[in-house]
């Protein structure tokens, strides 16, 4: 079964399984964060006097332009929200995935065999 000392070092799936979750914990805060900057574009297209836009390209209405970031925004949640319902999906078989115990000390092994020796000086 473990024949060939150069091969991986295999991770253990319940670290990885702790992985997803992390992700899942950064789409909630991404999403967050999408929330709370198009509350801030929602109250610019609300004073769209208050607004203007450079003449770097084609000319825009300044309010149109913030219209445009807020719907902008709105799809990027939308594409999280299938993200974070993606990762709850994968953590559930992820959930029952283990290492053999044969694995697993086959796995110590490699790791041991990869530290240097403790060098002893007096």
């Amino acid at each position: 079964m473990f024949k060939n000392r150069k091969e991986p070092v295999l991770p253990i799936p319940s670290d990885l399984y702790d992985e997803i979750g992390e992700l899942g914990d950064r789409v909630r805060g991404l999403r967050e964060d999408i929330a709370r900057i198009r509350g801030q574009y929602a109250l610019l297209v609300q004073s769209p006097t208050s607004l203007r836009v450079d003449e770097l390209g084609p000319s825009t209405d300044p309010r149109e332009a913030a219209i445009l970031t807020h719907q902008g925004l709105r799809v990027m949640d939308r594409d999280l929200d299938t993200l974070e319902k993606g990762i709850g999906w994968v953590r559930g078989p992820a959930s029952r995935i283990s290492l053999t115990d044969a694995a697993a000390d086959h796995r110590e092994q490699q790791i041991a065999a990869q530290r240097p020796p403790i060098e002893r000086t007096r």
